[in-house]
């Protein structure tokens, strides 16, 4: 259960608070239900209604990474995907990967995307600009937590994903 004034990520709406918790009825043939109210720290005067009994909408709400998490994941060997060579398939595992919401996932799409549009991870294939579209949506769902947590700009955050430079906790 989420608390009002909690911080959270909400799936690629990234870093949200919760500002309230209300019985909200959106059509006159609905019965109310119990929403939780989110505003996106990205854009303060959007917000979003998250039904409580909502199983797959509830599951794309995550705890804040702490600094600790966020250097870990970017040490850790595990999130390194697997290359998958026809751009087809590849395609359909990033979407899949994506889909899951999970931070790890989505960090290795960026990271490897990123080391193979610097030419630091040894494949035979031209960045696209379907890689670019790729790595632009993962940036922006990652940058919005990472920043959050982490002092650094939109301009350092693949550096920092692939271990190039280092940064301060906020």
């Amino acid at each position: 259960m989420l608390k009002v004034g909690a911080i959270i990520v909400y799936g690629a709406e990234g870093v949200c608070r919760v500002t309230d918790i209300q019985r909200l009825s959106f059509s006159a043939k609905d019965d109310e239900k119990e929403y939780y109210i989110l505003v996106p720290e990205s854009n303060a005067s959007g917000k979003l209604y998250l039904p409580k009994d909502n199983q797959l909408l509830m599951s794309r709400v995550k705890p804040l990474l702490t600094y600790d998490e966020i250097k870990e994941i970017i040490a850790s060997n595990d999130n390194i995907i697997e290359w998958v060579e026809d751009s087809k398939a590849r395609n359909k595992y990033y979407k899949e990967l994506m889909a899951t919401y999970d931070r790890r996932n989505v960090f290795g799409i960026a990271k490897q995307l990123y080391l193979v549009k610097t030419g630091k991870l040894p494949v035979n294939v031209n960045f696209t600009a379907w890689m670019e579209d790729v790595l632009k949506k993962t940036s922006q769902i990652l940058y919005s937590e990472f920043s959050y947590v982490v002092d650094l700009t939109f301009d350092e955050l693949l550096p920092f994903i692939a271990g190039e430079i280092d940064c301060k906790q906020k």
